[in-house]
């Protein structure tokens, strides 16, 4: 939308100090195939856009003098922030709006993602017909509720692999905090909008699939029966829906609870052990969910606890997971390991008190089979498995029961 372009473009001017450099290895991961194997999935999508936009800029930043004549002699680092301003300004939608598309395309509806501002200020996920999203909405309620939501859903979920990345001192700042930074603040933004945004005069394969994410979301959680109506305008929203729209926009300023967002990576104690810590809010596919993050750096070991509380209409479910990176096994071997717990509301439904409780474990073996020391290039192959039962887990297409497989490959480079 176009207030997240005047976001992107002014917010850089006060993170231009930024753009330390240093010498370290740096992982760069991308998934080949994921579950369903469909290209691409949320988390395809999310692995894949993180590592290439490091990778460009880490490129880019080693390429550059230590300083450069732009109007006047400017510092690298000055000159590197005002890129990934600009960047983040074209490339913000594209995850956001590959979020929208992979839950059509895990659920077999063929959609067209045009992740590019048009002349409304908007990017689109659109080639769907209304009697498709008919269809989703009277036979996967959460699905199609889920469908409004992914794209906040997507840049989230990107956002915390930023901010464990950067907890971890596996990546800099200077090359992350712009994206982290603008991310964070324009998902909070999504919340708090309520510009009435329903371009319903286009041909119908060319009318963005919800129009605004959040209101429609709403609107739909509360009366799924009502008559099919694509887009929501605020003034369409019950007295109800607009108190639920207040709860959604105050709770997202949870998001700002975040020592990252000031640049601060973590804390350290005497004994060489690091933390950070941050809060976190988005919708879910029956209501929307509180997250309390940590991340422990200390030596090798890098990890990262969440305690999660869901709430559908009016009751609360508690929810917790840990994730352990880059454990090293045997010489040539690597893993990552993940382990997630929930109550969530029996069948995912917005208006039940009862609960169901679930889980979820994920696991991601890494196999080194190249480095060269002359090059300081590595690359390893990994496989790694994501075996849940019921329910809504962020960046998993499934919200069934499922065991799911990925592939996928890693760059290792000493910048």
């Amino acid at each position: 939308m176009l207030m997240r372009k005047i976001t992107v473009s002014l917010l850089f001017l006060g993170s231009l100090p930024l753009c330390a450099q240093e010498k370290q290895q740096h992982e760069y991961s991308f998934l080949l195939m994921d579950a369903p194997a469909r290209l691409y999935t949320m988390r395809q999508s999310n692995e894949n856009f993180l590592s290439a936009y490091r990778l460009g800029m880490r490129t880019l930043a080693n390429s550059l003098p230590d300083s450069i004549y732009l109007f006047k002699k400017t510092p690298k680092g000055n000159v590197m922030a005002l890129i990934e301003a600009l960047c983040e300004f074209v490339l913000y939608p594209l995850p956001h709006e590959e979020g929208h598309r992979s839950i059509l395309t895990a659920e077999g509806i063929g959609s067209i993602s045009a992740p590019f501002y048009n002349e409304y200020g908007a990017a689109y996920v659109n080639g769907v017909r209304d009697a498709e999203l008919k269809s989703l909405r009277d036979t996967k309620l959460p699905t199609y509720i889920r469908l409004h939501v992914a794209g906040n859903e997507a840049d989230y979920a990107l956002a915390l692999r930023s901010g464990s990345l950067l907890s971890w001192d596996r990546e800099t700042t200077g090359i992350l905090w712009i994206e982290y930074l603008l991310r964070k603040l324009n998902v909070t933004i999504y919340y708090f909008m309520r510009d009435d945004f329903s371009p319903s005069d286009e041909p119908e394969l060319e009318r963005d699939i919800v129009g605004h994410d959040v209101l429609s979301g709403i609107r739909h959680l509360h009366r799924p029966e009502m008559e099919f109506k694509r887009y929501t305008t605020y003034g369409d929203l019950t007295d109800e829906e607009k108190k639920f729209h207040n709860r959604v926009r105050y709770r997202s300023l949870i998001n700002l609870i975040d020592p990252l967002l000031l640049t601060k990576t973590g804390f350290t104690l005497k004994n060489g052990l690091k933390f950070n810590l941050a809060g976190g809010y988005g919708m879910s596919p029956f209501g929307d969910f509180i997250d309390e993050h940590f991340w422990v750096k200390w030596g090798k070991l890098n990890s990262h606890f969440y305690l999660r509380e869901f709430e559908n209409r009016s009751t609360w479910f508690p929810a917790a997971g840990v994730e352990f990176a880059n454990v090293p096994l045997f010489k040539m071997f690597t893993a990552d390991v993940a382990l997630h717990g929930w109550q969530q509301p029996k069948n995912l439904d917005f208006n039940t008190t009862q609960g169901q409780w679930g889980g979820a474990i994920d696991a991601m073996l890494k196999s080194r089979i190249y480095y060269s020391h002359k090059t300081d290039f590595g690359l390893s192959l990994n496989i790694g498995v994501t075996a849940k039962t019921k329910g809504y887990l962020l960046e998993e297409m499934a919200l069934g029961s499922n065991v799911g497989w990925r592939v996928g490959v890693s760059v290792w480079l000493n910048k």
